[in-house]
């Protein structure tokens, strides 16, 4: 719980010291010190995740201005790509580039908004959320665009070593989306937890 707890010196001569400067210190160690673990695991485990995206999103933009003309030339010269994959890879090569400005972006925001969740802002509690659940859903997105990828090429080339790698990319691929959807759903649920929603109801109105 969080409370006013300060100790109020007087000042020493006019101008040297600042009576009330106690009471702001434990001010802004309050939160960190009520700050429930859960959040604390979350917000660096997403400042964490966000760095990585926007380093990685910021590369491929740089490799994509170099490598651009090759790849829209290679998916027309490259026979073993099959007309619908070709269909669907040749947009998503062209505007590569306005995907990764995208998530660069995205990044960044999220970035910011874990850092306020360890400063329990509860707008951040409810952003950190939205956050959480938009990527659930793209975890969904992903698995069915999987499952149509590995049914796509084993349909395109029969035979038994595009059957076993159909099985093998389904069950792996399944099995990573379960993994991380199953990570979202704790998050989601222990920031909606009344422990937490408690710590962000009692910052105080400075930290905010």
């Amino acid at each position: 719980m969080l409370g006013a707890r300060c100790s109020v010196r007087p000042d020493r001569a006019p101008g040297t010291e600042n009576r009330y400067s106690s009471c702001e210190n434990i001010t802004m160690a309050e939160p960190e010190e009520s700050r429930p673990k859960a959040v604390t695991v979350i917000g660096w485990l997403w400042v964490v995740l966000g760095v990585l995206f926007l380093l990685r999103a910021l590369v491929n933009m740089i490799l994509w201005k170099i490598l651009k003309p090759d790849m829209l030339g290679f998916l027309e010269t490259f026979a073993g790509v099959p007309p619908a994959q070709q269909r669907f890879l040749r947009p998503l090569f062209e505007h590569l580039g306005a995907l990764q400005t995208i998530e660069a972006t995205l990044s960044a925001a999220v970035i910011v908004i874990a850092f306020r969740l360890l400063r329990l802002r509860p707008w951040a509690r409810v952003g950190m959320q939205v956050v959480c659940w938009l990527v659930l859903a793209a975890v969904a997105a992903f698995g069915a665009f999987w499952v149509w990828l590995c049914r796509s090429v084993a349909a395109a080339v029969p035979s038994s070593a595009a059957s076993s790698f159909e099985r093998f990319g389904l069950v792996a691929g399944l099995a990573f989306c379960l993994a991380v959807a199953a990570g979202l759903a704790v998050m989601i649920a222990l920031l909606s937890s009344s422990r937490v929603r408690e710590a962000f109801r009692h910052t105080p109105p400075a930290s905010r």
